[in-house]
């Protein structure tokens, strides 16, 4: 068994007491990434062990940068203050696990530049890049699969009262053999690039 190698080194996991972990806060920095799938050049890659077995910090993230295609870019969208989640839920039968990543996110008030994003969207592979209030990064696709607008998401609605709000309500999913962070570029990637 000794001389079988190992993917992962398996380590103590202790509770986070580290300064910084101190300042645990929930929900996501209203403003993410996005972009179409096939206009991204180079994709990260799944951390792969070496000459050693995987520390579970090496497991645990994405090496490399998302790199837009020549003359391509990515975008910015801001969403409603506080109405942001993202999770990475496991799902799959015994053998053959994956996790669901989910960002669901509210844009207040309809608005053609919304919609006209739901026209854009609906049907195409797309990327996200999603900041929690940690500074924890997550990258939503990989080079054989994107993002994809669920259907069962609440959509645009104008409420019943005025009280309510008029808003659009948007959900993302996408499946991924591993749960992985995102450590790379966040900024050149919204220029357009250039050979």
């Amino acid at each position: 068994m000794a001389d079988k190698k190992k993917c992962f080194e398996l380590a103590d996991i202790d509770p986070a007491l580290e300064c910084d972990a101190q300042d645990n806060m929930g929900g996501i920095v209203e403003s993410v990434i996005f972009g179409y799938h096939d206009e991204v050049a180079t994709w990260p890659d799944s951390p792969t062990p070496k000459e050693a077995a995987l520390t579970l910090d090496q497991a645990g993230a994405l090496e490399g940068d998302v790199v837009m295609a020549n003359g391509c870019k990515a975008y910015k969208l801001n969403f409603t203050d506080n109405t942001g989640s993202f999770s990475i839920k496991m799902q799959g039968e015994t053998g053959g696990e994956s996790f669901l990543m989910e960002l669901s996110l509210v844009s207040a008030r309809i608005r053609k530049k919304i919609l006209g994003f739901m026209n854009a969207a609906k049907g195409r592979k797309l990327f996200f890049i999603v900041q929690d209030n940690n500074d924890v990064t997550y990258l939503m696709g990989d080079k054989r699969r994107g993002a994809l607008l669920a259907s069962d998401s609440d959509g645009a609605t104008t409420g019943s009262s005025p009280t309510e709000r008029n808003q659009v309500s948007l959900k993302f999913q996408f499946t991924t053999p591993r749960a992985l962070a995102y450590e790379g570029d966040c900024k050149n990637i919204l220029t357009a690039a250039s050979v």
